[in-house]
């Protein structure tokens, strides 16, 4: 495979996943990584038991014209982390957002300029931040890429050249609204009740949770074909019960981030399934009473 043309692509979001990719990008290019003055200076990746510094540049306040800038952010947070930049993108730039849950993106359309391309990643890389300056890199799963406006649909097949000689096990999707609803399905089948119970991912393959994953699955399946995506319930179910037995030993993200005092994802998950189902006329107990149990507002 030839080299990679040698441009600078910035990352907004020093979490677990920014830095991966941040480390994978840097092996091809240039990486500059957007930062705020709180956030530590120099940062370390550790893979396979071998640790280095990330060949990157730091900064708090881009003067440059952004030509690519891959955002890693929360999904409530997407908008603003985007709206920060906007200043500072190149009139063709490319940006690439990657997160849990499920964002407007037509908010984010109307951010950009039309010959500003937008990209949405899905991944299956699993890493973790030991301490705010250090991430392990747990495992190098695949990753997909697909176009949300029409600009970046005529930019994708180029593109993919440059970040595939990055970034490992990456491919491209012609239809990334239905994988970002797969994944959705994924996150809202533990997610939520593995944070309400206090439980790893494994344990919800239990009896007793059974009807509740049933539930929050088929309520967004129902809404999912009203958006014109077509989703079959015994298909997302041995997929969620896989999921689950594959990543037995794990406690999913949004308990993570509940212990931890951070906002969860909830919004763009049992939320988002709650508002797009008022939208249809349709009705989402579950999903409503486990939003609400998330928020707090629910025992």
């Amino acid at each position: 495979m030839s080299k990679a043309r040698i441009t600078t692509a910035h990352v907004l979001g020093p979490g677990a996943l920014g830095l991966v990719f941040a480390h994978q990008l840097s092996t091809q290019r240039n990486v500059t990584l957007i930062t705020k003055a709180t956030h530590p200076t120099r940062y370390y990746y550790t893979f396979a038991q071998h640790s280095s510094a990330l060949t990157v540049n730091n900064t708090s306040a881009p003067k440059e014209s952004i030509t690519e800038i891959w955002l890693f952010t929360k999904a409530h947070q997407c908008k603003s982390a985007l709206q920060s930049v906007l200043g500072h993108l190149h009139p063709k730039a490319n940006i690439i957002l990657s997160h849990n849950g499920m964002t407007n993106v037509a908010e984010l359309i109307d951010l950009l300029q039309p010959t500003q391309g937008l990209y949405f990643m899905l991944t299956q890389q699993a890493a973790y931040k030991p301490q705010s300056a250090e991430v392990i890199h747990v495992s190098q799963g695949p990753s997909t890429i697909g176009a949300i406006n029409q600009v970046a649909k005529k930019r994708l097949d180029t593109l993919m050249t440059d970040w595939q000689s990055a970034i490992p096990l990456l491919t491209k999707s012609t239809d990334i609204t239905s994988a970002r609803w797969q994944k959705l399905l994924i996150n809202l089948a533990i997610n939520p009740i593995a944070t309400h119970f206090n439980q790893l991912n494994g344990a919800l393959r239990a009896p007793q949770y059974a009807s509740d994953v049933m539930a929050l699955l088929n309520e967004a399946i129902n809404v999912a074909q009203k958006e014109g995506v077509n989703v079959v319930l015994a298909e997302a179910l041995a997929l969620v019960y896989q999921v689950m037995t594959n990543t037995a030993k794990n406690r999913c993200s949004m308990l993570q981030d509940k212990l931890n005092g951070r906002e969860t994802e909830i919004e763009a998950m049992c939320g988002y399934v709650v508002n797009m189902a008022r939208k249809h006329g349709l009705a989402a107990p579950i999903n409503e009473l486990y939003y609400q149990r998330i928020k707090g507002d629910k025992p």
